[in-house]
């Protein structure tokens, strides 16, 4: 009874280890008595069927599997040209889907690099009246919220700042945050060498400590732990490096190459509240959810409120996770992406599907000839099945190549505005690798389970009867099915990239206000050490625009502290004179630009009323402002504006309003214009100087010469990125490009993609009617009908899909909307471009079949019939 149990495994494992195995069982048979016997017999009968089955199941599958993908592989060799489309057009699906996939992971997905995460929180001012819920801080608000929470176990704030380091090589200018001590706590991060900022630190005369970044570390000083201690001039000030972060640090503000402590309060002088210019970053204690910490502050904007009621009426405080504040610029971008690529992959798998059943229509002979000698309706499924997959885990290879290289691409080319959400992560990372693998099989079963279904259930019988006259065809409801299909998926991502592309369009056509041609911009910092007062600051900029104005070329210099479309900015609240305030009125604020008078020439700026600032607008002269044509229309409606006075708020003096001058986009091309106020630098010098020269020639030309004649006047001054105005418009316009750049590529890739589609089922069809289309031209007709015919035909099927697919993106491009700019989801225009574009792609398609079919010899396709 045994020996018969033995014949459950395998005959190998019997011939090895049955004589041991009946040894051992009669050994202990021998010894039993009783019950002790049918427990020995059941724990043998069920080892033999857990263990002996089970091996031979296991065996089975593997020798069937082997044989299959043998098969699959012999198969696909003797079609290389099939194979070689089948693994191009998956490869690109696979290979996009995988590179968008990293990105998505590394932004999206994977956790903040810092520790306990969930934590981080960012706090803004908000103000509900006016729709602002992000607004920067002031530091008196923020050193009311960090001395009156209880939810947070460490609050800290930054300011984004540009220094001069000299002394160290060539000078350059650098990248740099001001940080209350703490802010490295806050994000949980330690140093790869030396410690963070002392709270005795941020005191003013002792802020002369800074912490390098791991670049700046490897680049500057080599590497080497013994630049901790050293002395470095930011500035003109010696500053002593008292740290060193590590390369893994990512800073939540961006890229920031050098940290120095923040002063907030210089003297018996109270910190500003009207002021606002901080961003504030905290960490919730492990008891408190975002919620609590949400109520606290609104308790506490609220009792601030009533104690500053000219200052805070209308203000308060916002609490958002890090994390959401650090994807949510990107996520709706992302999501979509995702989409587009997931459509290609969909597109790519129709592609597939019909090149598999046009295969498959073409074997069904050799299919009807194994399932005569005994193969199963499963068997030949499966048989079709691992042919697919097999394929798909082949371009999978290739897709991985396209994806390194899509990544790399990606990565290089993304706006530095979406650079600081985790973008640099993007790799293929195991888990990455691991997607791939899985959207491998997923992409064979999806391509390949329609043809081998349709195998499957074929009239297997039949190909032996017609003893193989006549070509095989695919069924007319599946080509139908497989055409619609790939249309309307193409029209989706169509309509949506011709939506940004449109929308693209319009931002562009947007008047900047300023002149954007032969204009030129470089950035220089008056360090404090050297130019500590205004009048040295006023003699510095004089000199400077003196020398650049000598340089041969050059029309006109200006100097502004914040250049137009470059993202710099600042605020505050003003007083209007004679403007009547009611009780819930939200405050009055403008923002501030100081300029030289010859800044509205050097940047193209028009005079709408009044006049320009002049040489006699000097700091002994009455205090003036000119103002833009927003400010003017909303603080004295209905009237002129020149003559009027206001007043920045904390202010001492009226200042007088002398011109006004026309709207500046100064925030980008598709952002409203606020409130501007221009300052005569004479009045109100900045340290900051964005020098704008008005070149008579290509502007780039002008670059060496414009360095050497600034640092002709102070060789350790050091530039700022140089860049034309046309360029700083266009990396305003970054992010939007991007998008509609990628999303038009993908949407161009699934166009070929369906083209190729659509010409390869039209191919098959006309290959299969060849019999057909010869017996019709036997009777006489005509070879214009036949092309006629099989061009409407496919047009037929192109129009349906295209139909269903405009159809669908009314109601799916609404998602789109907050990524457009006067332009509707609806957008007439794209609807009828994309329309256009898709049956014109689909006729060229179809006019290569129907050409070969008003060729055909009916000769020739009649001796077969």
């Amino acid at each position: 009874m045994y020996r018969l149990l033995l014949r459950l495994f395998p005959r190998d494992i019997r011939r090895e280890f049955g004589a041991d195995m009946e040894a051992l069982f009669e050994y202990h048979r021998r010894r039993a008595h009783g019950f002790e016997t049918l427990r020995l017999w059941a724990r043998a009968v069920t080892d033999a069927l857990r263990h002996g089955v089970a091996l031979r199941i296991e065996r089975l599958l593997m020798d069937t599997i082997a044989h299959d993908v043998r098969f699959a592989v012999r198969s696909l060799i003797k079609q290389p040209a099939v194979a070689a489309a089948i693994l191009l057009t998956l490869g690109l699906g696979i290979g996009a889907n995988t590179a968008v996939f990293s990105v998505v992971h590394a932004v999206l997905l994977r956790a903040l690099p810092y520790p306990e995460p969930d934590q981080l929180v960012m706090i803004f001012e908000k103000r509900p009246a006016e729709g602002v819920m992000d607004n920067v801080v002031s530091p008196a608000d923020y050193l009311d919220w960090a001395r009156m929470s209880r939810s947070f176990s460490s609050m800290s704030a930054y300011q984004e700042a540009t220094v001069d380091l000299t002394g160290v090589g060539d000078p350059i200018q650098l990248a740099a945050g001001a940080a209350t001590p703490g802010f490295f706590e806050v994000l949980g991060t330690r140093m790869l060498h030396g410690r963070s900022f002392a709270p005795d630190e941020a005191v003013l005369g002792r802020q002369t400590v800074v912490v390098l970044g791991y670049g700046l570390w490897q680049q500057r000083f080599g590497g080497e732990a013994t630049a901790v201690g050293r002395n470095v001039t930011v500035n003109g000030v010696a500053h002593r490096i008292v740290g060193v972060l590590g390369p893994e640090f990512e800073s939540p503000a961006g890229p920031v190459e050098i940290w120095a402590p923040m002063v907030l309060q210089a003297g018996s002088e109270p910190p500003p509240r009207a002021s606002h210019q901080l961003s504030v970053y905290a960490r919730m204690k492990p008891d408190v959810t975002l919620e609590q910490a949400r109520a606290e502050m609104d308790a506490l904007g609220r009792q601030l409120e009533a104690e500053y009621p000219n200052e805070s009426r209308g203000h308060g405080a916002h609490v958002i996770s890090l994390r959401e504040r650090m994807v949510g610029p990107v996520k709706q971008g992302l999501v979509v992406l995702t989409l587009a690529v997931a459509f290609v992959l969909l597109i790519a798998c129709t592609n597939v599907a019909n090149l598999l059943l046009a295969r498959g229509a073409s074997r069904r002979r050799e299919l009807a000839v194994r399932a005569a000698v005994g193969a199963t309706r499963a068997r030949l499924l499966r048989q079709s099945l691992t042919e697919s997959v097999c394929l798909a885990v082949a371009s999978g290879v290739v897709g991985i190549g396209i994806a390194v290289l899509l990544v790399r691409t990606l990565v290089a080319q993304t706006p530095p505005a979406l650079r600081g959400v985790g973008l640099a992560r993007a790799s293929l990372s195991p888990t990455v690798l691991a997607f791939a693998c899985a959207l491998c099989v997923v992409t064979g079963v999806m391509a390949g389970l329609l043809p081998a279904w349709l195998v499957s259930r074929d009239d297997l019988n039949r190909p032996l009867r017609d003893q193989g006259r006549g070509p095989s065809t695919i069924r007319k409801g599946v080509r139908f099915s497989l055409i619609v299909a790939e249309v309307s998926l193409t029209s989706l991502l169509l309509v949506g990239a011709g939506l940004l592309l449109r929308s693209f369009e319009r931002v562009v056509s947007q008047p900047a206000g300023l002149e954007l041609e032969s204009r030129l911009t470089t950035t220089v910092t008056l360090p404090r050490s050297r130019y500590p007062d205004a009048d040295t600051r006023r003699r510095a900029q004089l000199e400077i625009e003196k020398r650049v104005g000598g340089v041969h070329g050059v029309t006109a210099v200006g100097v502004t502290n914040n250049l137009p479309l470059s993202g710099s900015d600042s605020r505050r609240g003003i007083i209007v004179e004679g403007l009547e305030r009611r009780e819930g009125d939200a405050p009055v604020r403008a923002h501030p630009r100081i300029v030289s008078p010859d800044y509205f020439r050097a940047a193209g700026l028009h005079l709408a009323e009044g006049r320009l600032f002049n040489d006699a607008d000097t700091a002994k002269a009455p205090t003036i402002v000119m103002i833009n044509q927003t400010m003017a229309r909303r603080y004295w409606p209905g009237g002129s504006a020149v003559g009027k006075r206001m007043m920045f708020t904390g202010g001492d003096s009226w200042r007088e309003v002398v011109g006004v001058i026309n709207d500046v986009r100064h925030w980008g091309l598709d952002r409203v214009v606020n409130p501007e106020v221009y300052m005569p630098f004479a009045q109100q010098p900045s340290a900051t100087l964005s020098i704008v020269i008005h070149a008579a020639g290509a502007p780039e030309a002008l670059a060496p010469d414009v360095t050497r004649a600034i640092q002709g006047f102070d060789r350790d001054m050091p530039l700022g990125l140089t860049r034309t105005m046309e360029q700083v418009a266009a990396e305003s316009l970054a992010s939007r490009r991007w998008s509609a750049v990628l999303l038009g590529s993908f949407a161009v890739l699934a166009l070929v993609l369906a083209a190729v589609g659509i010409y390869g089922v039209m191919s098959h069809i006309v290959a299969a009617r060849t019999g057909e289309i010869g017996i019709r031209l036997t009777l006489g007709s005509r070879p214009a009908r036949i092309l006629r015919d099989v061009l409407r035909e496919g047009l037929l099927y192109a129009a349906v899909g295209l139909a269903i697919g405009l159809g669908v993106s009314l109601a799916v491009m609404r998602g789109l909307s907050s990524m457009l700019f006067e332009v509707t989801p609806a957008d007439p225009f794209t609807l009828a471009a994309v329309g256009a574009m898709l049956l014109a792609v689909s006729a060229a398609a179809c006019l290569g079949p129907a050409l070969r079919a008003m060729r055909v010899d009916p000769i020739e396709a009649l001796r077969f019939q």
